[in-house]
């Protein structure tokens, strides 16, 4: 991924957190804990179980943050931790009720906030988004909401290369299909 100025201060932030400087893992904190939460909810359609799923996150890279090798990956790194956190939070709930997905009113409060976030325009294409299935609508949002390359949406969700494209092949005919209809 080409290195833009957001990505090399999150690599200064990162150096300077593993160097002990406690301001920078503050700012560090303050400047992906959104993302983390969206990447969360994408998964979980659950704002309140969401921002306590992303504070075990914190917890897990406040801790691993000394040992990762790459600084420049912290993204990838975050956001992976965050996905493989809400999948086993989905994985543990899913023995005692139907996947959250399933739950109405979860959708309808993530659509809410997810128009909320975006312009007006928007609109047609979140509802849409809303009705596709979620492995599409993680890859579709992470692509193009997030602007992640196809490898480092692969190596966030533990897939293959191919899969990533195949998905976002699908999930944009799969989008048209729903707007223009």
């Amino acid at each position: 991924m080409k290195k833009n100025p957001d990505h090399i201060f999150d690599e200064l932030l990162v150096l300077k957190s593993q160097a002990g400087d406690r301001d920078a893992l503050g700012f560090l904190v303050k400047r992906w804990h959104q993302k983390l939460l969206r990447q969360a909810n994408r998964h979980l359609f659950n704002t309140e179980i969401s921002k306590d799923v992303v504070q075990e996150c914190w917890q897990v890279i406040i801790n691993g943050i000394d040992s990762l090798k790459e600084p420049s990956k912290f993204g990838v790194w975050a956001l992976t931790i965050t996905s493989r956190k809400s999948i086993d939070w989905i994985r543990k709930k899913q023995t005692s009720r139907n996947r959250v997905e399933d739950d109405k009113a979860a959708q309808i409060e993530y659509a809410s906030e997810y128009e909320n976030e975006k312009e007006d325009k928007l609109n047609a294409i979140s509802e849409a988004l809303l009705k596709l299935p979620t492995d599409q609508r993680i890859v579709l949002s992470m692509f193009y909401l997030e602007s992640y390359s196809i490898a480092d949406i692969a190596s966030i969700l533990s897939l293959p290369i191919g899969t990533i494209k195949s998905r976002l092949y699908h999930s944009r005919e799969h989008l048209k299909k729903l707007i223009i209809n």
